[in-house]
């Protein structure tokens, strides 16, 4: 495969290139010659005579799970530019078929029918100093069901046992609320089951609590996209058969939150009604760069050249980013506000080091402008899919969703009993 190299920007103090080095190294205390080998000899001199910042970047929690991130030096005023793989950095790579195999990805969690123990707040926690009282344990069962059989899809569905059981002896039978969501990785990694996001739907279910039912979609490049889109209105379809007068949510993460935006349209035109939709870090793009990705050429999590690959394998074979898939705007022209103003009650929410960050602006301001009830909340903590990697900020996620879950649920109709198929014969 091509080797894709980091773009430059232009920047106020001059010209600004990147240099992605391969080797987990720190350059503190690295002999003269050690750096001219692994950087050329004119870096190699700018650290001799002291002209060279080092910006270490983290080693990221899912170690050898995660892609790598790329360390970055800067000269002075100026970066060297290098070149960084994509592929390696996602680690992909083709199959001579043209599917792909992905030798890096997330371990996968088989389905606990029997529950898994899942730690969450109190509900009182604010109200006490003892740590240990400050946490409650809900055992959560999971199960997978088929979602469409002329597909191969699938759902992973999630139900908290103490909570099911306390819903069944409240008098006015109030049922769980139920999640719909899709799970991020670009469109081309990661299934339900992957442990980030088998673990995000898991807290999510013991901590609002709900019933979540994660959707096991179709992966790029191997079924490129609309496809994940259909697999969404299949959802949407699953989830009106089974409510059974549950409120209804739809939800995703990243490129998921891009689907749940999908699969709540296509609720709408099928007459589905939902409670809310959440969009967490809604994924998008477009040939011409925004600020926030000019400045993400080597980003922690998400940098450009791996962004744009995403995108490469993702849209059908000969669209740019341009395409109403990617483009918010495009997007936006083509469902028109007539179909967006069907929308349910939207939470957003975004990180202040995303890098379609500036996107995420723009839809927010078409959603208000259509008539959305919109509840933006923007400035997280760090950088993309920071939930996955760290403690507070996945607790402050998970809090942040419950809260809108349960807000939104309040007024639901209960008129009927009944747990999601597939998880209450557990």
């Amino acid at each position: 495969m091509p080797r894709v190299a980091s773009t430059a920007a232009a920047s106020a103090g001059g010209r600004t290139t990147t240099l992605a080095i391969k080797k987990r190294q720190c350059l503190r205390g690295v002999d003269t010659g050690g750096a001219r080998r692994l950087l050329g000899k004119d870096a190699a001199e700018m650290l001799k005579t002291g002209t060279v910042q080092l910006r270490p970047l983290r080693w990221l929690a899912w170690r050898g799970v995660w892609p790598r991130p790329a360390a970055t030096l800067t000269f002075g005023q100026q970066q060297l530019a290098g070149e960084m793989d994509p592929y390696k950095y996602l680690k992909i790579r083709f199959n001579p078929d043209g599917s792909l195999v992905r030798y890096g990805e997330a371990p996968l969690i088989p389905a606990s029918p029997a529950g898994e123990p899942i730690t969450v707040a109190a509900t009182n926690a604010e109200d006490t100093d003892d740590e240990p009282a400050r946490r409650r344990i809900v055992v959560v069962h999971s199960n997978d069901v088929p979602l469409n059989a002329a597909t191969g899809t699938s759902l992973r569905l999630y139900v908290p046992s103490s909570s099911a059981a306390a819903a069944r002896r409240n008098n006015n039978h109030h049922r769980l609320p139920l999640i719909i969501y899709f799970h991020g990785g670009g469109y081309v990694l990661f299934r339900a089951s992957s442990a980030p996001f088998h673990a995000t739907c898991a807290s999510l279910a013991a901590a609002t609590p709900a019933s979540v039912a994660s959707v096991d979609y179709r992966l790029a490049p191997e079924h490129r996209l609309p496809a994940a889109f259909d697999d969404a209105a299949d959802a949407v379809r699953w989830a009106a058969a089974h409510r059974r007068g549950r409120p209804v949510f739809v939800m995703g993460s990243h490129n998921g939150a891009s689907i749940a935006l999908r699969a709540a349209l296509a609720a709408g035109d099928q007459g589905v009604a939902l409670r809310g939709l959440v969009l967490n870090q809604p994924h998008a793009g477009g040939t011409r760069r925004t600020p926030a990705e000019e400045a993400s050429v080597d980003d922690r999590v998400l940098p450009l050249p791996a962004n744009d690959l995403l995108w490469d394998l993702a849209l059908p074979v000969g669209a740019d980013r341009d395409h109403q898939f990617c483009n918010e705007g495009a997007m936006l022209a083509t469902v028109g506000e007539a179909r967006l103003r069907r929308l349910p009650p939207c939470l957003v929410l975004g990180r202040r080091k995303d890098p379609p960050r500036d996107r995420t602006r723009r839809l927010v301001e078409a959603l208000r402008e259509a008539g959305v009830d919109v509840e933006a909340r923007l400035d997280g903590a760090g950088y993309h899919a920071m939930e996955l990697f760290k403690d507070n900020c996945a607790a402050e996620f998970i809090a942040q969703v419950a809260d809108f879950v349960r807000r939104r649920s309040a007024d639901a109709d209960d008129d009927q009993a009944g747990d999601v198929v597939g998880v209450s014969k557990l």
